[in-house]
């Protein structure tokens, strides 16, 4: 009701005929109306932190080898009551560990090589099992270990994403829940919470260096935010490409940083007033194929291109109209 009452109001003030610092006021003000004001996001985001700590808590408690990451909107603080957004969770399957390149690895875990050949898109991989030979050297599994294995044509025995599903349903069961809600990676048992299983990844693939070697203008990120988001994990999610013959998009991970992404966008109300746009006047006309994901790479792209000043409450119309100018310039590019 009050993101409805809210939708109204901005819509209204949109179409009124104020310079940027006017209606930047209107929306500000509609911000505080909605309790986006710092002090509410600082909450919610530490009572978030919070439940993400007692959840791993409890998951350790229970014996399970997991840890719970809380990412997405809740912590990135581009929500609001009344959008009703989802929780995005991680959980960090810490009983394995994939690996880029066959010697780097670990004692104590289930050890998997991400690689890619001639099928795998960007940003997706193969996962396959590694044993360790008597004799101290690491090879690659000739036998699979479980029903859901599949062997390829060089003999390596290869994980595949619906693994997870028979996880998934073995640990719900043993918190008390009996069903198994499927979106995309996502295998949840509550409507209201998308729950990602997912393999840690300490090596930066190759996809992610660009990210930190590319030149930049210099003022985004910052120097602590872009070190810290270096030393965030990455991670494998059970999501094969949805153009990929069915038999190659069941053996397919999904690279995610998840966590590098949030720590970057961390407190831009602009953030919000894209997503409450896009809710608005995008979802009936684009659906699915336009997504948060679309929103939050602009954003980043048309930061590092203006001035640090640009970025303020006070000029938020101008700094939304630069992110939809940075997303209708890559669909052009894209026709």
């Amino acid at each position: 009701m009050i993101t409805d009452m809210y939708f109204a109001y901005l819509n209204r003030v949109m179409s009124q005929k104020k310079s940027n610092e006017e209606l930047s006021r209107d929306v500000y003000e509609a911000f505080q109306t909605i309790s986006v004001t710092s002090e509410m996001i600082l909450r919610r985001r530490h009572d978030h932190l919070l439940q993400e700590t007692l959840y791993t808590t409890r998951l350790k408690f229970l014996g399970d080898s997991c840890s719970l990451f809380i990412v997405g909107s809740q912590v990135e603080e581009s929500t609001t009551l009344g959008m009703k957004s989802d929780i995005d969770q991680v959980a960090r399957l810490d009983s394995f560990h994939v690996v880029l390149r066959l010697g780097a690895w670990q004692t104590g875990k289930i050890n998997l090589l991400a690689f890619k050949d001639e099928t795998t898109p960007p940003q997706f991989y193969k996962l396959c099992r590694l044993q360790k030979t008597p004799d101290g050297r690491h090879e690659y599994m000739r036998d699979p270990i479980d029903d859901t294995d599949i062997v390829d044509k060089k003999g390596r025995v290869l994980i595949t994403n619906t693994w997870v599903d028979t996880f998934a349903m073995l640990e719900f069961k043993n918190l008390g829940e009996e069903k198994l809600i499927m979106n995309g990676p996502s295998r949840s048992f509550d409507d209201r919470l998308d729950l990602v299983l997912a393999f840690p990844c300490n090596d930066v693939p190759e996809e992610c260096e660009d990210l930190y070697q590319r030149s930049r203008p210099g003022h985004w990120p910052k120097t602590e935010t872009f070190e810290y988001a270096r030393q965030c994990p990455v991670f494998f999610v059970p999501q094969g490409h949805p153009h990929s013959p069915l038999n190659e998009r069941q053996l397919q991970w999904r690279l995610s940083t998840t966590q590098s992404d949030s720590s970057c966008l961390i407190s831009l109300k602009n953030n919000i007033l894209l997503k409450m746009l896009k809710k608005e006047n995008c979802k009936a006309k684009f659906g699915d194929n336009f997504s948060t994901f679309h929103i939050k790479t602009a954003m980043l792209f048309t930061i590092e291109r203006h001035s640090p000043g640009t970025w303020c409450i006070d000029n938020i119309v101008v700094c939304a109209t630069y992110c939809i100018d940075t997303l209708v310039q890559w669909a052009h590019d894209k026709v």
